[in-house]
């Protein structure tokens, strides 16, 4: 019964969407622009090329958190009947908290996907010049090393007879670690065209926000994934064993929010400007 009332439930979803996409994401203050800057005040001009991006980066959050939340919703209703919060309970795909943080984190990754499909300038020089190393790779060694390990879990599971549901956990994992693998390449490699030494700056300065951003990404998708695969894993069902997979399945799952927030295209609130 409750089924029918999905479609309804998805446009007022796609409702609610349009809406706080329209009102909420586009307050980009001084403070904010001075931040990403790296603390100096810029031009009229670098200014509003942070602001546009801050923006960018802040809808694509809101609306991937919305509607990973609108798919648990869903889910939930139409194959259980019920929507859940808290990992390990039930179908992880109609679980409010991994769908809503897995959504945050692929529309904070579409916003530097961006950059994927940049059109490559008519305009190149030479340069000797390295390319800076990738951002935190101290983060991505351990993302890909959690990411292994959950897919490795999922395979055994499948192979010993204990069902497909480990498997697909881990290989939904994938979707984000291989997203966040292109995207870093992609800021680290991609060519540099000729640029003013103002719009160098600029983008110097975006592209180190975005590859630690995208590197706490990676590995909150993985942390996320792992906690997910322990939760779900057969094993002994004794008090002490229980209670200690409990606790690391809700570290992981805090983890995966701190590493979130850290990425986060916002200050922090103990950050300080320049005096007015």
């Amino acid at each position: 019964m409750v089924a029918r009332f999905v479609p309804i439930i998805v446009l007022l979803a796609l409702v609610v969407l349009v809406v706080v996409l329209r009102v909420v994401g586009t307050d980009v203050s001084a403070r904010d622009v001075e931040w990403i800057a790296g603390g100096v005040v810029p031009t009229s001009d670098e200014a509003e090329v942070y602001a546009r991006y801050l923006v960018r980066h802040r809808r694509h959050r809101i609306a991937g958190g919305l509607f990973g939340l609108c798919v648990a919703v869903v889910v939930g209703i139409r194959y259980e009947s019920a929507v859940r919060i808290g990992i390990g309970q039930g179908d992880p795909f109609a679980d409010l908290l991994i769908c809503g943080i897995a959504g945050v984190l692929l529309g904070a990754l579409s916003a530097e996907s961006f950059r994927l499909s940049e059109p490559r300038s008519s305009t190149v020089s030479a340069s000797l010049a390295e390319h800076p190393p990738a951002a935190r790779p101290d983060l991505v060694r351990v993302a890909r090393l959690l990411a292994g390990t959950a897919l490795l879990g999922g395979v055994l599971s499948a192979v010993t007879g204990r069902g497909p549901l480990l498997l697909s956990v881990a290989l939904a994992g994938l979707v984000p670690a291989t997203l966040s693998e292109a995207t870093r390449a992609a800021i680290v490699g991609r060519r540099r065209p000729v640029l003013s030494e103002g719009a160098r700056t600029v983008d110097t300065r975006i592209r180190e926000f975005a590859g630690g951003s995208v590197a706490r990404l990676q590995l909150a998708s993985a942390v996320l994934v792992a906690a997910w695969v322990l939760a779900i894993t057969p094993g002994p069902h004794a008090a002490p064993v229980a209670a200690a997979r409990a606790v690391v399945v809700l570290g992981g799952a805090l983890t995966a929010i701190v590493l979130l927030h850290r990425a986060s295209p916002r200050p922090p609130r103990r950050w300080r400007g320049s005096p007015s």
